[in-house]
């Protein structure tokens, strides 16, 4: 394991993409915001996928040139065709029309197919109330990993459910998860580390509780989390996400291109309601009111999205741990591509 500043990971991975044809606006957004996970906890969306874009641009599933063009609209809605664009360049068009059609008419609701993986959805809804909009994001994932409740095999993608409100004074209010026990990624970040995971994430092919993270490689699959609740979850996300918009469902037997998304958005516009400030001083009151509520002996009371912050500011001080393997993938991809990795 190894620690990492920052802005060195940034401006490795602009390199990286700009040297396979991305523009580097784009792959300023790109890189910025894989780092951006890894800073906030989520190594299972960092840098770990400066190799998987890769890969998928070699093989023609990102198109490194394409625009993400609006093919349906009207004054509260649109509909995003990604072209396959880098997922991250398609949600953040995604996430901009929605806050700016919310500002202008209350609520809007976006959505986008022929969307390549978008990466961590708490960067565009946390994005989205910065700017003073409530703001979720129901997403699918094509490529199913994740059994239904009392089911056996991979049914579903991993699809992940964001919601940010505006704050004030207090840390912003994120909500960010996969409707399976764990995203995807934290099984790779597993494997990377050579760890083992806990009983409750997976079963092996055999519907046996497993702690080997490759189980899902070899016929294994992860499990909807809460039981029926995160089951329900689920499914909304796959109707939401991918049936809406016209996605690619997850048990659509063409799994080419790897790991597409299906986006909604939904946003709102405070000023429709109680207005803007009054949001964020009741919001800033309620988060004050849990975290004075008194925890359990050797526990903390936190709010949905505290961890986060708290990783951020840490990373920040002390650099971005990654593993030696993830690491050798990156240092041979810049090999590749005649990139110094220490630069």
């Amino acid at each position: 394991m190894k620690l990492f500043a920052a802005d060195k990971l940034r401006q490795l991975g602009v390199e990286i993409f700009t040297a396979q044809g991305l523009a580097r606006e784009k792959a300023e957004f790109l890189s910025g915001t894989l780092v951006e996970a890894n800073l906030t906890g989520h190594d299972s969306h960092g840098v770990t996928y400066f190799a998987a874009y890769s890969n998928r641009i070699k093989n023609g599933h990102i198109d490194v040139n394409a625009e993400p063009e609006i093919v349906k609209e009207t004054t509260n809605s649109a509909l995003i065709d990604g072209h396959y664009a880098p997922g991250q360049v398609t949600a953040k068009h995604l996430i901009e029309v929605a806050v700016e059609k919310a500002k202008e008419n209350v609520v809007s609701a976006i959505g986008a197919f022929n969307c390549n993986h978008i990466g961590r959805l708490g960067y565009y809804t946390n994005w989205a109330a910065q700017q003073g909009v409530v703001a979720m994001l129901f997403v699918n994932v094509g490529g199913p990993s994740v059994s239904v409740y009392h089911g056996m095999g991979k049914a579903f993608g991993t699809n992940p459910f964001s919601a940010a409100v505006p704050t004030g004074e207090a840390k912003p209010f994120l909500v960010d998860y996969a409707t399976s026990m764990v995203a995807a990624g934290k099984l790779s970040v597993a494997r990377a580390k050579e760890e083992k995971i806990p009983l409750h994430w997976v079963k092996d092919k055999d519907g046996k509780p497993t702690d080997d993270p490759r189980a899902t490689r070899e016929g294994g699959w992860l499990l909807p989390f809460g039981e029926h609740k995160g089951y329900c979850l689920q499914l909304l996300t796959e109707l939401l996400g991918a049936v809406l918009t016209g996605s690619r469902v997850g048990p659509d037997p063409d799994r080419v291109p790897p790991s597409t998304n299906g986006v909604l958005a939904i946003a709102l516009n405070p000023d429709a309601f109680v207005g803007l400030e009054a949001l964020k001083q009741g919001t800033d009151e309620i988060i004050d009111y849990v975290k004075n509520i008194e925890p359990e002996p050797g526990e903390r009371v936190l709010v949905p999205g505290e961890p986060e912050w708290e990783s951020k500011e840490q990373r920040l001080r002390d650099g971005i741990p990654i593993p030696d393997s993830t690491w050798e993938q990156i240092t041979k991809l810049c090999e590749e591509l005649g990139i110094d990795p220490e630069l």
